[in-house]
């Protein structure tokens, strides 16, 4: 879990791919926050509770100044599921910055943080957005006391095809993937240059759980991959060799799961009735399948 956590974060730590990711959901694509006006900043944040220290850690999140002037800090947090917790992660970030910033001295700047929701099958929803809708409140009266916190919410799913275009960085191979996934359950891959290979894979493979996307340092030098239409590539000559393809994997998944849950088989007796090895019905189990 927690290197699927690290690989998730390491494109969108890159400048430019965090520039990219602010310009277009917040300005609607206008190049306002610049690769070079980002700085690093420590993800882990602490708060001190009951005489003990603990910690809470951003998945990515820059400074953006101007020269001397720091204008705000910048959060990304990416959730491949719905959480109705979310807004009080995104308090408890928010919120321990505004603290260090109070340690630090005089200096003052707001605090956003965007969480990226990668799910394809179902949105977000309204009602667990808000920390109001989290904690409710026993009256109306008590209710007029209490400061709602919205998080921000992306769901990249559902950008429409304008959006996606308005991407310059490589995180729109990512957005275009995902839209592809919830409307056609399947991906024709992008003719588009990679720059950072490895990384987008790596989020793909992360957020998606599609196996295609798994690295392999081999492949990726022999092959010169620089774009997904060659890795798709390569990836379906690895699952032809398996001799695996989307509608022969769906129906031994299928078959297997029935077996087990009606006959009360073991995976391993399931899989030896069909005529399949345990390895080939685990890697049908990850790949994308049509609905």
């Amino acid at each position: 879990m927690a290197d699927k956590d690290i690989t998730e974060k390491l494109l969108e730590d890159y400048p430019d791919v965090f520039a990219d990711i602010v310009n277009v959901l917040v300005y609607n694509g206008k190049e306002k926050v610049s690769a070079e006006d980002l700085e690093i900043v420590g993800a882990l944040s602490q708060y001190k509770a009951v005489n003990n220290i603990h910690g809470q850690e951003r998945d990515v999140a820059k400074y953006w100044t101007k020269g001397q002037l720091r204008i705000g800090l910048l959060g990304l947090e990416n959730q491949s599921s719905r959480d109705p917790d979310i807004a009080l992660r995104v308090i408890g970030y928010d919120g321990a910055a505004y603290r260090n910033e109070l340690n630090q001295g005089n200096a003052r700047y707001p605090v956003v943080t965007l969480v990226l929701y990668f799910g394809t099958r179902h949105r977000w929803g309204k009602k667990s957005r808000s920390l109001y809708n989290v904690v409710g409140t026993p009256d109306e009266e008590l209710g007029k006391f209490i400061h709602d916190y919205r998080a921000n919410i992306f769901e990249i799913a559902w950008l429409d095809d304008e959006t996606v275009a308005k991407f310059k960085s490589d995180f729109r191979i990512v957005a275009d993937y995902f839209v592809q996934i919830r409307k056609n359950h399947e991906y024709v891959p992008s003719t588009e240059n990679i720059k950072h290979v490895e990384e987008v894979l790596n989020l793909l493979s992360a957020v998606s759980g599609d196996q295609r996307f798994e690295i392999s340092q081999n492949i990726i030098k022999e092959r010169k991959i620089t774009k997904m239409e060659d890795w798709l590539t390569r990836a379906l000559d690895n699952a032809t060799e398996k001799g695996m393809n989307d509608g022969m994997a769906k129906k031994l998944v299928t078959c297997v799961d029935s077996l087990i849950k009606n006959e009360g088989y073991s995976k391993e007796r399931a899989c030896s009735v069909l005529g399949a090895t345990v390895d080939e019905y685990e890697y049908a189990k990850k790949l994308p399948l049509p609905e």
